[in-house]
């Protein structure tokens, strides 16, 4: 969730730099399914390394 929160607030610069469109001008579920997508591997992933 995080991950998404800070995505959405640096997109639009990161937008303008590279002259492309941001996250912004696309449908709110795309980021936000891009976003539980890798909270759900990085917690995965934490998980794994804490049990060993």
């Amino acid at each position: 969730m995080w991950l998404w929160l800070l995505w959405w607030c640096v997109d639009d610069h990161l937008a303008a730099a590279l002259q492309t469109p941001g996250l912004g001008e696309l449908p709110i579920w795309v980021p936000l399914i891009l976003s539980l997508a890798f909270a759900f591997t990085i917690d995965g992933k934490v998980k794994k390394l804490r049990k060993s």
